[in-house]
């Protein structure tokens, strides 16, 4: 099975691993998502697409109107978990703990990729949209997250757990694409299987997928508001029409698994026991 191709935080160099130290300094997140790891193995991409945006994280906007505009109140809560049930799926406090920063962790960002990948389309569609004023305020962002632990490798999944965690994929610009939320979560396996027993049967259930459609359909289409803050100055991106093609092809993919972090995320938050967080 062909992965995601991605460059790594531990492969970037130059100006793409200067782009991923301010990813993570506006974010207010330890790490740089699949995303942009992704936009990185595309010459010259990464570098573009963040002159660009960069005046609004800058400020704080992006950020803020991506947090505003989550609401998950359409998605039903999962059955709370208790300490008891936590322990046999060899889950300590300090690895519940970790859980719940993986999971506040994925809620943040999400939203924030979802304008960002919103703004891209715009731009590789040379569909502006309308153009909104200069938005001259400033907002603080939250402290950071402590940092996450690494991805398990595939290599070092088992057959049994890579039929698990494979649950959760989806076709990226043509390769499977797994969100990392649960990649993540895949240094517990026991706990990776419930949440693949709690979820797996939401991600194709209609009903489930419509909301899932209209979280981030609400926070994609909020790229307009910040359009007035973006450098566009060179609005001509740096990849031929394939390129184009399979960019846009992984900004669908993606906008149809955001929700997945920012709405099963919380949902699997909240069914923690003492973790009603919100560090946003």
């Amino acid at each position: 099975m062909e992965r995601m191709r991605e460059l790594s935080e531990d492969d970037a160099t130059g100006s793409i691993a200067e782009i991923y130290k301010e990813i993570k300094e506006y974010y207010a997140a330890p790490y740089v998502s699949s995303l942009f790891r992704h936009l990185a193995t595309y010459p010259g991409l990464l570098d573009w697409i963040w002159k660009i945006t960069l005046p609004a994280f800058q400020t704080g906007l992006i950020q803020n109107i991506g947090w505003n505009q989550v609401d998950i109140s359409a998605l039903k809560p999962l059955a709370p978990l208790s300490n008891e049930e936590l322990t046999d799926m060899e889950i300590d406090g300090v690895s519940k703990n970790t859980i719940i920063e993986t999971c506040l962790t994925f809620t943040r960002v999400s939203p924030i990729n979802l304008i960002f990948a919103g703004c891209m389309e715009h731009l590789l569609l040379d569909k502006e949209p309308d153009e909104s004023a200069l938005n001259k305020n400033e907002f603080p962002l939250p402290s950071s997250l402590s940092p996450l632990p690494k991805m398990v490798p595939w290599e070092e999944m088992s057959e049994s757990e890579l039929a698990v965690i494979n649950i959760f994929s989806t076709t990226l610009a043509g390769e499977t694409f797994i969100p990392g939320i649960y990649r993540i979560l895949a240094r517990w396996p026991l706990y990776l299987k419930h949440v693949a027993n709690e979820l797996g049967p939401l991600l194709h259930d209609p009903v489930i997928v419509d909301i899932c459609e209209k979280i981030a359909d609400k926070v994609f289409c909020s790229a307009a508001e910040i359009w007035g803050n973006l450098d566009l100055t060179q609005k001509e991106p740096p990849l031929d029409e394939n390129q184009k093609q399979q960019v846009l092809a992984a900004i669908a993919a993606y906008r149809g698994t955001s929700p997945q972090m920012v709405g099963f995320g919380t949902l699997l938050l909240n069914a923690l026991p003492s973790s009603s967080l919100n560090r946003l």
